[in-house]
């Protein structure tokens, strides 16, 4: 980690840019089509088509690992464990030299997406927020591996599909608040920007006249947030930000994700360091050995 942040600080954008596309160039080019592919689906790290000429990704990477090399280092000593760090050099050498072998390396194969019982070994009477609840995936993981002993859970979803289905499949079990609203720093109206791949996807967009309220944490619950799990397409450091009573009251366990996009491996890091609430940081990959996605954030 340490030689490739030097290069880093070392190489203008410009020679990060060039480093980048050289790397590009030795993998095989059905690789490149399903990181285009994928790329093309979502919209968080910008357009990739090689066949093009088009970079726009690489152009957007170049410039943050060229503005961000200081911060990488802070967050690389911040984290706890030598997995978290090894994760965060495979992500980073990855989006760097194009290494597929450290990242298929530190896919998760052990715990259960955001229950990694080596960093969360108990929970006892918990009050716990899931944002992004989807279709009941993490609350049934939740309540399989720690049992059914929690005082409450509040599942937040955007959709009146994924409610349905949400509310079908954990209908069994009891102390479970239903919330159709999107969570965000402000209170409001918003629209649903709809996904064509996947429902999961779906994002908000603030409107003065929407269909879907719109709410922050610290408004809408008034209890003690003992675990707060986010997964809201990008929307997360906003939820985080309209928390931030709670968070500096509480101190919850937080889940987030952090790979809509780049610089979202940054930010929310960056921002619960601010608080200064002296949490205790990991990361787990539950990704693929290709493109670094699905990448949680543990502050403890």
């Amino acid at each position: 980690m340490k030689e490739l942040i030097s290069e880093l600080k070392l190489f203008s954008e410009k020679e990060i840019y060039e480093h980048i596309i050289e790397k590009l160039k030795m993998v095989p080019v059905d690789t490149q089509e399903s990181i285009s592919k994928f790329l093309d689906n979502f919209s968080f790290w910008g357009s990739f088509h090689p066949t093009e000429n088009d970079f726009s990704t690489l152009e957007r990477l170049s410039k943050f690992l060229k503005e961000n090399s200081e911060k990488f280092e802070k967050m690389y000593q911040s984290l706890e464990d030598y997995r978290s760090k090894k994760i965060f050099y495979a992500i980073l050498n990855n989006w760097y030299n194009y290494d597929f072998i450290n990242l298929e390396q530190v896919m998760e194969k052990c715990f259960s997406h955001y229950f990694d019982l080596d960093i969360i070994p108990s929970c006892q009477e918990e009050v716990f927020v899931d944002l992004g609840a989807f279709t009941g995936d993490t609350i049934k993981d939740f309540i399989g591996i720690y049992g059914d002993n929690y005082k409450k859970i509040y599942a937040y979803e955007m959709t009146e599909q994924s409610m349905r289905e949400l509310k079908e499949r954990v209908k069994n079990y009891p102390r479970i608040i239903y919330k159709q609203k999107a969570v965000s720093d402000e209170v409001g109206m918003g629209s649903i920007k709809i996904h064509e791949i996947s429902t999961s996807s779906n994002q908000l967009e603030i409107t003065e006249v929407g269909e879907l309220e719109v709410t922050s944490l610290d408004d809408d619950i008034n209890e003690k947030i003992t675990i707060l799990k986010m997964d809201i397409e990008g929307s997360e450091l906003k939820a985080l930000k309209g928390a931030e009573n709670h968070i500096i009251k509480d101190k919850p366990k937080l889940l987030l994700s952090v790979y809509h996009g780049y610089e979202e491996l940054l930010t929310l890091w960056e921002y619960l360091e601010k608080l200064n609430l002296s949490y205790h940081y990991y990361l787990r990959y539950y990704g693929g050995p290709i493109f670094p996605t699905e990448i949680v954030l543990f502050a403890i």
